[in-house]
């Protein structure tokens, strides 16, 4: 099993960010201002957005294709840098717009304020098919649609992938680009997702049914997995709800990054051909080893081995 996952190739499209860290300590307020002073002690980057799915999935031990756009600038530079480190095949687009960062300043474990900086425009026909002949030229497994709204992913590349590519396609999902996802195979919203792509007030199970067959109706997807941290996660098929895995983790110290871990976990389990059920199963465990971690983090198979 383990020589087939490291035989994987799965491609990442999507919306590629550079997360952005600041620590530091806070014992006075400005005289400027009623805000705090922040002393600096420490400053890190990580690979955020679609290049953290990437890099569960490398983590994995899979040959992983991150596709995604930069910008001209420092932020790019060291975007790459840190795929580079993590041994990511990157195919980094560079455009005229700034690359994605978020700035969270942290003091004394608890963030104070986030920075964002983006330029959210959709891209070019041009773009598009450097996309398209990216994944050509690799001959991917499977491909994973990171989307996170600031324009790589649109109605026209989801359909040029589904046609052009006999492939498994999952998404991590952006709430008001529900339709965009017509035909794909899985789609994994956490719940208040589920219930935004829907809208439909989700209280119960009866409602989580009738909000899954809305988006399902919608999308025309094969499989939904809807997250629903400390109550597990629940898998539905077009043809109506098909296992619930209740949530396996002990403690929880940090969900950032679950989401990414849950779609990289079960896009390789449908890529190895395992079925549904046991897909749910795997990626629950994965999920509850991810959320043990501090800080946006992945999981090792060595890890889901030692769990079992």
């Amino acid at each position: 099993m383990i020589e087939t996952i490291k035989s994987l190739k799965i491609a990442v499209v999507g919306d590629v960010m550079l997360d952005h860290y600041i620590f530091g300590n806070v014992d006075r307020i400005s005289p400027e201002a009623p805000v705090p002073v922040l002393n600096v002690k420490d400053e890190k980057f990580y690979l955020g957005g679609a290049a953290n799915v990437a890099k569960n999935l490398k983590d994995l031990g899979i040959d992983v294709y991150l596709i995604g756009c930069v910008g001209k600038d420092d932020s790019a530079n060291i975007f790459k840098k840190l795929c580079s480190n993590a041994n990511i095949n990157a195919k980094l687009i560079q455009t005229n717009h700034i690359t994605t960062k978020k700035t969270r300043i942290v003091a004394h474990s608890q963030q104070i304020v986030r920075v964002d900086r983006e330029h959210k425009q959709p891209i070019d026909l041009k773009t598009k098919n450097e996309i398209l002949q990216e994944i050509d030229t690799n001959n991917m497994d499977a491909i994973i649609i990171s989307d996170y709204g600031k324009g790589v992913i649109s109605a026209k590349l989801i359909e040029d992938l589904r046609e052009k590519f006999d492939k498994f396609i999952s998404v991590d999902p952006k709430v008001n680009h529900t339709k965009m996802y017509k035909n794909v195979d899985l789609i994994t919203p956490n719940l208040k997702e589920t219930q935004d792509m829907s809208k439909v007030e989700i209280q119960n199970e009866d409602d989580l049914k009738k909000a899954v067959n809305v988006i399902m109706k919608n999308t025309k997807c094969k499989y939904l997995l809807v997250t629903q941290g400390e109550n597990g996660m629940t898998l539905f098929s077009n043809n109506g709800l098909l296992y619930h895995e209740k949530a396996l983790a002990k403690e929880v110290y940090d969900v950032t990054g679950a989401g990414d871990t849950v779609i990289a976990v079960s896009t390789m389990c449908f890529a190895l051909g395992l079925e549904p059920i046991k897909a749910v199963k795997i990626s629950s465990i994965a999920a509850s080893i991810v959320v043990g971690k501090r800080g946006t983090s992945s999981v090792k198979l060595d890890e889901i081995k030692e769990f079992l």
